[in-house]
């Protein structure tokens, strides 16, 4: 019979994203190998309303650690991947990428930080959540996006609308504090998560929330801007804040792999 591979075991990947992630976090585990989902699928596994967050999905990404990497591809291979050899060589130190044949598709692996507009480090935060990167790193990564298309804001929609605001890294809570003081360390971060949160409401319509969603939204959205900006603040980033935008705060990158 065709493919009947179930999670955590090696064997032809799946065709059921989902499923496939879940698969290959599971084996990695088994391996002593530290893999979380992130993107699309990561904000999919935090939804409680699916109708409301499902969306296309074109490939897998994930963060692992770079001192796992030898772990990271033999799990790989006893999942029926292979290797993309080209992209390894040159990206091994920051990024892995492994083909899947069966269902013409690809997964995206970051090592230790995520690098694109903004870099995080990911370094003793993948025991958080046993299937995803946390919520509130999930969050991150997409409220650190400069240029924000329809699909960055669909995830953070899912996030806030699902979520809380706290100040820790409980199930179902967006950690403010934690992302308060990444900010305190980062202008660039701090510049680009308030703009994204300003810009949040001018899509209440976009996606039909109701009076009650909105003023919730509301709420969270104002607790949020306050812990950030009320984060104490040294001299270096304070010496950056008068600079302002004349100097560079992103990186220009293609989005790529965790762009999912």
């Amino acid at each position: 019979m065709p493919n009947e591979s179930m999670p955590g075991e090696p064997g032809s990947p799946l065709k059921d994203m989902p499923d496939e992630a879940r698969r290959i976090v599971d084996h990695a585990r088994s391996l002593n190998v530290q893999l979380r989902l992130m993107g699309g699928l990561a904000v999919r596994v935090h939804c409680t309303s699916l109708d409301f967050c499902e969306r296309p999905y074109s490939d897998i990404d994930l963060m692992g650690l770079g001192s796992q990497a030898a772990g990271i591809d033999r799990a790989f291979a006893d999942l029926g991947y292979t290797p993309d050899k080209e992209f390894n060589a040159l990206h091994g130190g920051q990024r892995l990428k492994f083909e899947d044949h069966v269902n013409k598709r690809h997964v995206e692996v970051f090592l230790d930080k995520f690098r694109m507009d903004q870099t995080l480090d990911f370094r003793g935060r993948l025991e958080i959540h046993p299937y995803t990167i946390s919520l509130t790193d999930l969050f991150v990564t997409k409220i650190q996006v400069v240029k924000m298309d329809e699909k960055d804001f669909h995830d953070l929609f899912s996030l806030f609308r699902d979520h809380k605001i706290g100040v820790d890294d409980r199930e179902g809570v967006i950690n403010a504090r934690y992302l308060a003081k990444l900010c305190a360390h980062d202008w660039g971060l701090y510049h680009t998560a308030l703009r994204n949160l300003d810009r949040i409401p001018g899509f209440y319509d976009f996606f039909k929330l109701d009076n009650a969603e909105r003023e919730s939204m509301n709420r969270r959205l104002w607790i949020l801007k306050l812990m950030i900006i009320e984060e104490p603040k040294g001299p270096i980033w304070k010496a950056r804040d008068r600079l302002g935008e004349r100097l560079p705060y992103y990186e220009e990158v293609e989005r790529v792999g965790g762009e999912e």
